[in-house]
């Protein structure tokens, strides 16, 4: 079959020559070689170490991971326990302002006053009167003081001003 022609005619794969080899009895034999003989290369400890070496550095990384994660999850616990008794404590709260502010009553109040504490409103000769004046008074601000102190300056620009106060 021709090689140049890449298309084959039927369905059948094109038959490969055979192969130009050594027959399978011509392989070479295994070579026995004695056991005080037989090289044997020399093992160094170092990759041993260093291998050891490398487990041991994942294996403590892998156990500080898990050593923050276990802390986050026991801070988060806590965290959601004191956030539920805040719940509850502000729950509670409020419901004892509401209560507060449904018990006072003033005729309550003024009962308690007159009976356990022995007060009692005070009498026409006791009243005095304040007069309090209604008119409007406006007060008048010195705007140059109010920039002076408003006004950011310099150290030189101070230094300035002060030697012009002193220097009529």
């Amino acid at each position: 079959m021709d090689r140049s022609n890449s298309y084959v005619y039927g369905s059948v794969a094109p038959k490969l020559p055979e192969r130009t080899g050594r027959p399978m009895e011509q392989h070479r034999p295994e070579r026995k070689v004695s056991k005080q003989a037989r090289p044997y290369p020399k093992s160094s400890s170092m990759p041993k170490a260093k291998m050891v070496f490398a487990l041991l550095f994942v294996t403590a990384i892998c156990f500080v991971i898990l050593y923050r994660f276990s802390v986050i999850t026991e801070l988060n616990s806590t965290m959601g326990k004191l956030t539920a008794q805040y719940n509850q404590l502000r729950d509670e709260n409020r419901k004892l302002k509401v209560d507060i502010e449904t018990r006072i009553d003033l005729d309550y109040v003024r009962h308690i006053a007159e009976t356990k504490l022995n007060m009692h409103k005070p009498d026409k000769y006791q009243l005095v009167l304040v007069s309090v004046p209604k008119s409007n008074y406006s007060v008048v601000l010195n705007h140059e003081y109010i920039d002076e102190t408003t006004q950011k300056t310099s150290l030189v620009d101070k230094i300035m001003k002060t030697v012009r106060a002193v220097l009529p």
